[in-house]
């Protein structure tokens, strides 16, 4: 089981997932300014999109870290390379967007200016009003996943496997009213249905392990079907139940199908996998730049003479290129900084110095 044999299309996997989210927040964000249902979309609320990154993330850590399970040293290792990778750039942006809050209250809808809210939403801590910058509603869950995760560094397999299953019992009889979670934000959080979600990228990553899979194209071609006939669905009923969580399947599918694959790769891979290594500007920063421009757009009446959808659509794009440039200019840079950084930190350890939470010597 081996990521990387597959990253392009990996990547390009991240690349259409998160241009989707971009794509019905935009709608949405264009229901909102111009009044004008976009692409028919604008209330059918999420995509799925969010589903298949959870998957794929569940995916990716069992296959990259799974081998090391048991291994304590790998703790502190691990937790410091995945939360380098969120909070960094998410503060940075932070620093950028809470201002704007405090300057022009009214960009917001009250609570943004909340120290605790402030704080919570910097930590990525779950609160009842959401975080400052509703996209990071996602980090929160992504970052209790590797929480979780990391447990399978410090525990036996029998302890982990008692934990895992008893949590995701609780989770199962919540969501299926058989018993109600009404305690704070934190503990609804921790009981979520979507972590989940995360569980069946790891079913995923164990199942291409344990047995071989037909290499064609028929488990994407399922992925892709489901997908649209739940687009379908929740475009006619807007109110059908855990639609979010029926992505799952598709979503599963989706994967087993591109972790699989072993026939040729096609050129549009390429601008598609580019987009996947910006997703998590793409994700981050869309909203503030779609706000902007739906705003400049909006003061400038440009709908009056270029039409609703057209006006949605040219912001949309501008708001990708702001995405980006951003990417490549604040990101990417930061990530090489934050690489270097780790790795000279890694060769400052000399030969026989202990390792942080490594195992004693017996």
């Amino acid at each position: 089981m081996n990521p990387s044999a597959n990253k392009r299309m990996i990547q390009a996997s991240r690349g259409i997932a998160v241009f989707l989210v971009m794509l019905f927040h935009a709608a949405q964000t264009g229901l909102h300014y111009f009044d004008t249902d976009f692409l028919g979309i604008s209330r059918m609320g999420r995509s799925g999109a969010y589903t298949f990154f959870f998957v794929l993330t569940g995916y990716l850590m069992t296959a990259i870290y799974g081998k090391h399970r048991g291994d304590v040293s790998m703790f502190g290792t691990f937790l410091l390379k995945r939360l380098a990778r969120i909070y960094p750039l998410y503060i940075l942006i932070m620093a950028a967007v809470v201002p704007v809050f405090i300057l022009m209250p009214s960009f917001g809808v009250g609570f943004e200016r909340e120290p605790s809210a402030i704080v919570g939403s910097l930590l990525l801590w779950p609160q009842a009003n959401g975080p400052i910058l509703p996209v990071a509603w996602s980090l929160s869950y992504i970052v209790m996943f590797y929480l979780a995760f990391s447990l399978c560094f410090l525990l036996k397999e029998k302890v982990l496997v008692a934990i895992g299953s008893s949590w995701i019992t609780i989770i199962a009889l919540n969501a299926a009213g058989w018993i109600v979670i009404k305690q704070s934000a934190a503990i609804q959080f921790l009981f979520n249905p979507i972590h989940l979600e995360f569980f069946v990228g790891v079913a995923v990553a164990v199942a291409v392990k344990r047995r071989k899979w037909s290499h064609d194209g028929w488990w994407m071609a399922a992925g892709t079907a489901l997908f649209v006939l739940l687009w379908i669905v929740r475009h006619e009923w807007p109110d059908f139940l855990q639609v979010d969580m029926a992505h799952t399947v598709p979503s599963a599918l989706l994967l087993l199908g591109i972790v699989t694959w072993r026939g040729p790769q096609p050129k549009l891979l390429k601008p598609l996998a580019a987009m996947g290594d910006a997703s998590y500007s793409i994700l981050l920063v869309s909203l503030p730049a779609m706000s902007v421009t739906f705003k400049l757009a909006r003061t400038a009446h440009v709908p009056d003479w270029a039409g609703a959808s057209m006006t949605i659509t040219v912001c949309f794009l501008l708001a990708l290129g702001l995405c980006l440039l951003f990417y490549r200019w604040i990101e990417r840079p930061l990530n090489e900084l934050i690489r270097k950084r780790f790795t000279s930190g890694q060769r400052a350890v000399q030969p026989g110095t202990k390792r942080p939470f490594a195992r004693p010597n017996r």
